[in-house]
Protein backbone atom coordinates (compact mmCIF):
# COMPACT_ATOMS: atom_id res chain seq x y z
CA UNK A 1 0.00 0.00 0.00
CA UNK A 2 1.67 3.44 -0.68
CA UNK A 3 2.60 6.01 1.67
CA UNK A 4 -0.43 8.33 0.95
CA UNK A 5 -3.25 5.59 1.01
CA UNK A 6 -1.74 4.34 4.52
CA UNK A 7 -2.37 7.91 5.75
CA UNK A 8 -6.00 8.71 4.20
CA UNK A 9 -6.76 5.29 5.75
CA UNK A 10 -5.77 6.54 8.99
CA UNK A 11 -7.29 9.58 8.66
CA UNK A 12 -11.03 8.22 7.88
CA UNK A 13 -10.61 5.84 10.72
CA UNK A 14 -9.27 8.47 13.15
CA UNK A 15 -12.31 10.80 11.73
CA UNK A 16 -15.19 7.74 12.15
CA UNK A 17 -14.09 6.96 16.22
CA UNK A 18 -13.74 10.60 16.70
CA UNK A 19 -16.76 12.11 18.41
CA UNK A 20 -17.70 15.67 17.97
CA UNK A 21 -16.85 17.08 21.26
CA UNK A 22 -13.62 15.60 20.92
CA UNK A 23 -13.16 17.22 17.64
CA UNK A 24 -13.99 20.84 19.06
CA UNK A 25 -11.68 20.07 21.79
CA UNK A 26 -9.20 19.45 20.23
CA UNK A 27 -9.85 22.71 17.77
CA UNK A 28 -9.93 24.65 20.98
CA UNK A 29 -6.79 23.17 22.54
CA UNK A 30 -4.40 23.61 18.85
CA UNK A 31 -5.81 27.35 19.06
CA UNK A 32 -4.95 28.41 22.50
CA UNK A 33 -1.16 26.23 22.42
CA UNK A 34 -0.39 28.11 18.96
CA UNK A 35 -1.73 31.84 20.72
CA UNK A 36 0.11 30.49 24.32
CA UNK A 37 3.78 29.66 21.69
CA UNK A 38 3.23 33.18 20.07
CA UNK A 39 2.98 34.92 23.36
CA UNK A 40 5.95 33.38 24.41
CA UNK A 41 7.82 34.11 21.00
CA UNK A 42 6.73 37.86 21.02
CA UNK A 43 4.43 37.90 17.84
CA UNK A 44 2.56 40.86 18.61
CA UNK A 45 1.34 41.65 15.69
CA UNK A 46 -0.70 38.31 15.10
CA UNK A 47 -1.53 38.00 18.72
CA UNK A 48 -2.62 41.66 19.37
CA UNK A 49 -6.77 41.19 18.18
CA UNK A 50 -8.14 37.47 18.87
CA UNK A 51 -10.41 37.74 16.19
CA UNK A 52 -7.58 38.60 13.70
CA UNK A 53 -5.82 35.46 15.47
CA UNK A 54 -8.84 33.39 14.90
CA UNK A 55 -8.91 34.40 11.34
CA UNK A 56 -5.35 33.75 10.94
CA UNK A 57 -5.09 30.48 12.19
CA UNK A 58 -7.86 28.82 10.01
CA UNK A 59 -6.23 30.39 7.00
CA UNK A 60 -2.94 28.47 8.38
CA UNK A 61 -4.44 25.26 8.85
CA UNK A 62 -6.65 25.44 6.17
CA UNK A 63 -3.85 25.59 3.55
CA UNK A 64 -5.40 29.06 1.73
CA UNK A 65 -2.53 31.05 2.96
CA UNK A 66 -3.80 34.66 2.02
CA UNK A 67 -0.67 36.19 3.16
CA UNK A 68 -2.08 39.05 4.88
CA UNK A 69 -0.88 37.67 7.91
CA UNK A 70 2.61 36.14 9.02
CA UNK A 71 5.41 35.60 11.90
CA UNK A 72 8.29 37.95 11.59
CA UNK A 73 10.24 36.28 14.35
CA UNK A 74 13.11 33.46 13.87
CA UNK A 75 11.08 31.53 16.94
CA UNK A 76 7.64 32.22 15.25
CA UNK A 77 8.43 30.82 12.03
CA UNK A 78 9.63 28.40 13.74
CA UNK A 79 6.23 27.55 15.45
CA UNK A 80 4.64 28.10 12.38
CA UNK A 81 6.85 25.34 10.65
CA UNK A 82 6.97 22.72 13.73
CA UNK A 83 3.57 22.94 15.40
CA UNK A 84 0.84 25.34 13.64
CA UNK A 85 0.61 23.56 10.08
CA UNK A 86 0.97 20.16 10.94
CA UNK A 87 -0.85 20.27 13.88
CA UNK A 88 -3.18 22.26 12.14
CA UNK A 89 -3.49 19.87 8.74
CA UNK A 90 -4.34 17.20 10.91
CA UNK A 91 -7.08 18.48 13.10
CA UNK A 92 -8.42 19.90 9.43
CA UNK A 93 -7.89 16.61 7.60
CA UNK A 94 -10.15 15.03 10.36
CA UNK A 95 -12.54 17.58 10.49
CA UNK A 96 -13.27 17.30 6.81
CA UNK A 97 -13.20 13.78 6.93
CA UNK A 98 -15.95 13.93 10.34
CA UNK A 99 -18.14 16.32 7.99
CA UNK A 100 -18.00 13.92 4.85
CA UNK A 101 -18.93 10.72 6.83
CA UNK A 102 -21.88 12.69 8.35
CA UNK A 103 -23.43 13.22 5.06
CA UNK A 104 -22.54 9.73 3.83
CA UNK A 105 -24.01 8.56 7.01
CA UNK A 106 -27.55 10.61 6.29
CA UNK A 107 -27.14 9.81 2.27
CA UNK A 108 -27.06 6.03 3.65
CA UNK A 109 -30.09 6.30 6.32
CA UNK A 110 -32.28 7.88 3.64
CA UNK A 111 -31.59 5.29 1.26
CA UNK A 112 -32.18 2.17 3.32
CA UNK A 113 -34.71 4.12 5.39
CA UNK A 114 -33.40 3.98 8.82
CA UNK A 115 -33.72 7.64 9.56
CA UNK A 116 -36.34 8.30 12.81
CA UNK A 117 -39.22 10.29 11.45
CA UNK A 118 -40.47 11.17 15.29
CA UNK A 119 -40.30 14.81 14.67
CA UNK A 120 -42.75 14.63 11.56
CA UNK A 121 -46.36 16.20 12.08
CA UNK A 122 -50.02 16.46 9.98
CA UNK A 123 -47.97 14.25 7.79
CA UNK A 124 -49.20 11.23 4.52
CA UNK A 125 -48.44 7.28 5.05
CA UNK A 126 -48.22 5.03 2.30
CA UNK A 127 -47.79 1.58 3.85
CA UNK A 128 -46.75 -1.38 1.90
CA UNK A 129 -44.99 -1.36 -1.76
CA UNK A 130 -46.18 -2.18 -4.85
CA UNK A 131 -43.74 -0.73 -8.07
CA UNK A 132 -46.95 0.05 -10.09
CA UNK A 133 -49.71 0.91 -7.73
CA UNK A 134 -47.77 2.95 -5.24
CA UNK A 135 -45.35 5.25 -7.91
CA UNK A 136 -49.05 6.12 -9.17
CA UNK A 137 -50.53 7.14 -6.13
CA UNK A 138 -47.57 9.73 -5.00
CA UNK A 139 -47.90 11.01 -8.50
CA UNK A 140 -51.74 11.92 -8.16
CA UNK A 141 -51.38 12.83 -4.54
CA UNK A 142 -48.49 15.43 -5.79
CA UNK A 143 -50.69 16.29 -8.88
CA UNK A 144 -53.58 17.74 -6.84
CA UNK A 145 -51.99 21.18 -6.82
CA UNK A 146 -53.97 22.88 -4.28
CA UNK A 147 -53.30 20.50 -1.60
CA UNK A 148 -51.81 20.99 1.68
CA UNK A 149 -48.16 20.39 1.71
CA UNK A 150 -47.89 17.31 3.92
CA UNK A 151 -44.71 15.35 3.49
CA UNK A 152 -45.26 11.78 1.84
CA UNK A 153 -43.67 8.96 4.34
CA UNK A 154 -43.65 5.68 2.43
CA UNK A 155 -43.02 2.62 4.82
CA UNK A 156 -42.44 -0.88 4.30
CA UNK A 157 -41.27 -4.34 5.38
CA UNK A 158 -39.48 -5.60 1.98
CA UNK A 159 -36.02 -6.02 1.71
CA UNK A 160 -35.39 -2.79 -0.72
CA UNK A 161 -33.95 0.82 -1.13
CA UNK A 162 -35.43 4.19 -1.14
CA UNK A 163 -37.57 3.90 -4.63
CA UNK A 164 -37.62 8.01 -4.77
CA UNK A 165 -34.26 9.15 -3.62
CA UNK A 166 -34.14 12.24 -5.36
CA UNK A 167 -37.75 13.33 -4.44
CA UNK A 168 -37.56 15.64 -1.64
CA UNK A 169 -41.66 15.60 -0.91
CA UNK A 170 -41.53 11.37 -0.62
CA UNK A 171 -39.26 9.99 2.96
CA UNK A 172 -38.66 6.36 2.85
CA UNK A 173 -38.91 4.33 6.39
CA UNK A 174 -38.09 0.48 6.17
CA UNK A 175 -39.87 -1.30 9.51
CA UNK A 176 -39.16 -4.91 10.81
CA UNK A 177 -43.42 -5.28 11.59
CA UNK A 178 -45.98 -2.93 11.81
CA UNK A 179 -47.43 -4.17 14.39
CA UNK A 180 -44.55 -2.79 16.96
CA UNK A 181 -45.40 -0.24 18.76
CA UNK A 182 -41.82 1.39 18.69
CA UNK A 183 -41.91 1.32 14.66
CA UNK A 184 -44.69 3.00 14.92
CA UNK A 185 -43.68 5.99 16.98
CA UNK A 186 -40.48 5.64 14.33
CA UNK A 187 -42.74 7.05 11.48
CA UNK A 188 -45.15 9.28 13.84
CA UNK A 189 -47.96 7.29 13.49
CA UNK A 190 -50.29 8.98 16.29
CA UNK A 191 -49.51 12.07 13.94
CA UNK A 192 -50.47 11.02 10.39
CA UNK A 193 -53.33 12.89 9.31
CA UNK A 194 -53.67 10.80 5.99
CA UNK A 195 -52.80 6.71 6.23
CA UNK A 196 -52.77 4.86 3.16
CA UNK A 197 -52.73 0.95 3.65
CA UNK A 198 -51.67 -0.92 0.31
CA UNK A 199 -51.34 -4.52 0.90
CA UNK A 200 -49.60 -7.05 -1.34
CA UNK A 201 -52.90 -9.08 -0.35
CA UNK A 202 -55.91 -8.41 1.21
CA UNK A 203 -54.76 -10.45 4.34
CA UNK A 204 -51.60 -8.11 4.62
CA UNK A 205 -53.73 -5.02 4.67
CA UNK A 206 -55.86 -6.36 6.58
CA UNK A 207 -52.98 -6.88 9.35
CA UNK A 208 -51.49 -3.62 9.23
CA UNK A 209 -54.92 -1.61 9.64
CA UNK A 210 -55.88 -3.67 12.52
CA UNK A 211 -52.41 -3.47 14.21
CA UNK A 212 -52.44 0.38 13.23
CA UNK A 213 -55.98 1.41 14.35
CA UNK A 214 -55.40 1.35 17.43
CA UNK A 215 -52.24 3.83 17.83
CA UNK A 216 -53.57 6.44 14.63
CA UNK A 217 -55.35 9.63 15.93
CA UNK A 218 -58.55 9.63 16.13
CA UNK A 219 -59.13 12.11 13.34
CA UNK A 220 -57.06 11.03 11.08
CA UNK A 221 -58.40 9.63 7.49
CA UNK A 222 -57.52 6.07 6.50
CA UNK A 223 -58.13 4.33 3.61
CA UNK A 224 -57.13 0.25 3.13
CA UNK A 225 -57.89 -1.17 -0.56
CA UNK A 226 -59.25 -4.91 -1.35
CA UNK A 227 -59.90 -7.15 -3.61
CA UNK A 228 -62.48 -9.77 -0.92
CA UNK A 229 -65.57 -7.40 -0.07
CA UNK A 230 -65.61 -9.84 3.05
CA UNK A 231 -61.97 -9.06 4.31
CA UNK A 232 -63.24 -5.04 3.87
CA UNK A 233 -66.39 -5.99 5.70
CA UNK A 234 -64.51 -7.73 8.25
CA UNK A 235 -62.23 -4.63 8.94
CA UNK A 236 -65.34 -2.27 9.27
CA UNK A 237 -66.41 -4.26 12.01
CA UNK A 238 -63.54 -3.61 14.11
CA UNK A 239 -62.66 -0.63 12.98
CA UNK A 240 -65.32 1.51 11.42
CA UNK A 241 -63.74 4.83 10.86
CA UNK A 242 -61.44 3.01 8.17
CA UNK A 243 -63.10 3.65 5.10
CA UNK A 244 -62.66 0.40 2.58
CA UNK A 245 -62.07 0.89 -1.09
CA UNK A 246 -62.83 -2.34 -2.97
CA UNK A 247 -61.81 -3.02 -6.48
CA UNK A 248 -64.12 -2.20 -9.13
CA UNK A 249 -62.84 -3.61 -12.41
CA UNK A 250 -65.59 -6.32 -13.06
CA UNK A 251 -68.24 -3.39 -12.29
CA UNK A 252 -66.26 -0.85 -14.82
CA UNK A 253 -66.44 -3.03 -17.44
CA UNK A 254 -70.15 -3.62 -16.92
CA UNK A 255 -70.37 0.09 -16.94
CA UNK A 256 -68.54 0.37 -20.11
CA UNK A 257 -70.36 -2.17 -22.14
CA UNK A 258 -73.69 -0.64 -21.15
CA UNK A 259 -72.55 3.41 -21.46
CA UNK A 260 -69.82 3.45 -23.85
CA UNK A 261 -67.40 6.16 -21.98
CA UNK A 262 -67.93 5.79 -18.54
CA UNK A 263 -64.69 4.07 -17.83
CA UNK A 264 -63.05 7.39 -19.19
CA UNK A 265 -65.54 9.48 -16.88
CA UNK A 266 -64.57 7.37 -13.88
CA UNK A 267 -60.86 7.64 -14.53
CA UNK A 268 -60.90 11.80 -15.05
CA UNK A 269 -62.66 11.78 -11.92
CA UNK A 270 -60.62 10.35 -9.83
CA UNK A 271 -57.69 11.78 -11.45
CA UNK A 272 -55.74 14.88 -9.97
CA UNK A 273 -53.51 14.95 -13.27
CA UNK A 274 -55.90 16.82 -15.98
CA UNK A 275 -59.27 18.15 -15.97
CA UNK A 276 -61.96 18.12 -13.78
CA UNK A 277 -61.73 16.32 -10.90
CA UNK A 278 -63.42 14.16 -7.49
CA UNK A 279 -63.12 16.57 -4.12
CA UNK A 280 -64.44 16.82 -1.07
CA UNK A 281 -64.69 18.97 2.10
CA UNK A 282 -66.75 19.76 5.13
CA UNK A 283 -69.03 22.64 5.76
CA UNK A 284 -68.23 24.86 8.57
CA UNK A 285 -70.16 25.85 11.20
CA UNK A 286 -73.61 27.14 9.78
CA UNK A 287 -76.17 29.71 11.28
CA UNK A 288 -78.87 28.12 9.59
CA UNK A 289 -79.36 25.30 7.27
CA UNK A 290 -78.54 25.03 3.64
CA UNK A 291 -80.99 23.03 1.04
CA UNK A 292 -78.99 21.04 -1.76
CA UNK A 293 -80.46 22.36 -4.43
CA UNK A 294 -79.87 26.15 -3.70
CA UNK A 295 -76.17 25.48 -2.68
CA UNK A 296 -75.72 23.43 -5.72
CA UNK A 297 -76.42 26.53 -7.99
CA UNK A 298 -74.53 29.17 -5.80
CA UNK A 299 -71.73 26.59 -5.94
CA UNK A 300 -71.92 26.54 -9.93
CA UNK A 301 -72.27 29.98 -10.80
CA UNK A 302 -70.04 31.49 -8.35
CA UNK A 303 -67.14 28.73 -8.22
CA UNK A 304 -67.48 26.57 -10.92
CA UNK A 305 -68.27 23.28 -8.61
CA UNK A 306 -70.81 20.45 -9.26
CA UNK A 307 -71.89 19.42 -6.14
CA UNK A 308 -73.02 15.60 -6.45
CA UNK A 309 -73.36 14.38 -3.42
CA UNK A 310 -73.19 14.53 0.55
CA UNK A 311 -72.62 12.08 3.55
CA UNK A 312 -72.63 12.97 7.32
CA UNK A 313 -69.96 11.05 7.60
CA UNK A 314 -65.69 11.31 6.75
CA UNK A 315 -65.19 8.00 5.67
CA UNK A 316 -68.63 8.13 3.02
CA UNK A 317 -70.79 5.77 5.01
CA UNK A 318 -74.40 6.68 4.04
CA UNK A 319 -73.50 8.43 0.57
CA UNK A 320 -76.34 10.40 -0.52
CA UNK A 321 -75.45 10.82 -4.42
CA UNK A 322 -77.73 13.64 -6.61
CA UNK A 323 -79.75 13.94 -3.45
CA UNK A 324 -83.37 15.62 -3.90
CA UNK A 325 -82.98 20.01 -4.02
CA UNK A 326 -84.89 19.85 -1.04
CA UNK A 327 -82.26 17.71 0.84
CA UNK A 328 -81.39 19.65 3.93
CA UNK A 329 -77.24 20.11 4.34
CA UNK A 330 -76.06 20.87 7.88
CA UNK A 331 -72.61 22.08 9.71
CA UNK A 332 -70.15 19.42 9.66
CA UNK A 333 -71.35 17.80 7.04
CA UNK A 334 -68.80 16.09 3.99
CA UNK A 335 -69.59 17.34 0.21
CA UNK A 336 -68.04 15.82 -2.74
CA UNK A 337 -67.79 17.82 -5.81
CA UNK A 338 -66.65 18.37 -9.17
CA UNK A 339 -64.03 21.00 -9.91
CA UNK A 340 -60.75 22.18 -12.05
CA UNK A 341 -59.27 22.29 -8.89
CA UNK A 342 -59.57 21.90 -4.79
CA UNK A 343 -61.51 25.00 -3.48
CA UNK A 344 -60.71 26.88 -0.46
CA UNK A 345 -63.69 26.43 2.02
CA UNK A 346 -62.44 29.98 3.32
CA UNK A 347 -63.40 31.12 -0.49
CA UNK A 348 -67.26 30.32 -0.03
CA UNK A 349 -69.91 32.93 1.39
CA UNK A 350 -71.74 30.44 3.34
CA UNK A 351 -73.50 33.17 4.48
CA UNK A 352 -74.72 34.60 1.25
CA UNK A 353 -75.74 30.91 0.31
Amino acid sequence: MLPNQRINRIFRRLSRRMTWPVMFALVIMQTAVTYFLFLIASESDLINHPLEFLYYNMVVISTVGFGDYSPVTHAGKMIVALWQIPSGLIIFASFIGKVTQLFINIARRNMNGSNDFYHYDDHILLLCWDEYSTRQIVKLILGDKKRQKRQILLCVTDDMQNPFPDNLDVSFARLRTFSDKKELDRIALSKAKRIIIDGKSDDETLSIALSIATFAAQDANISAHFFDKTKAELLKIHCPRIECSIDNSAKMMVRSMQDPGSSQVAEQLLSTLSGATLYCLQTPELDTDIHFGSLFHNLKQQHGMILIGLSHFKNGDDMQLNPAPEQIIKSGDYLHYIADERIDIETINWQQV
